[in-house]
């Protein structure tokens, strides 16, 4: 069964202005967690919409398709 570590946080806003948290998280293997370098990103907001990261910039929420640039 996997396990998730969280890895990273964005801070990210909508066209709208709306702001959200993208959070990274490395799935890995519950007898290994300390093994990071095997697992699968995965990315998703803090109200759990699952995310598809487009390039260093800009993630996509997959089922609304609103796009989230990365706040500097």
């Amino acid at each position: 069964m996997p396990a998730y570590q969280e890895t990273r946080r964005f801070q990210c806003s909508g066209r709208s202005g709306r702001r959200h948290t993208v959070i990274e998280q490395v799935r890995t293997d519950r007898n290994r967690l300390g093994d990071l370098t095997a697992g699968r990103i995965d990315y998703l907001t803090e109200d759990g919409d699952v995310v598809h990261r487009l390039d260093d910039e800009h993630f996509l929420i997959l089922i609304s398709e609103e796009e989230l640039k990365v706040m500097q």
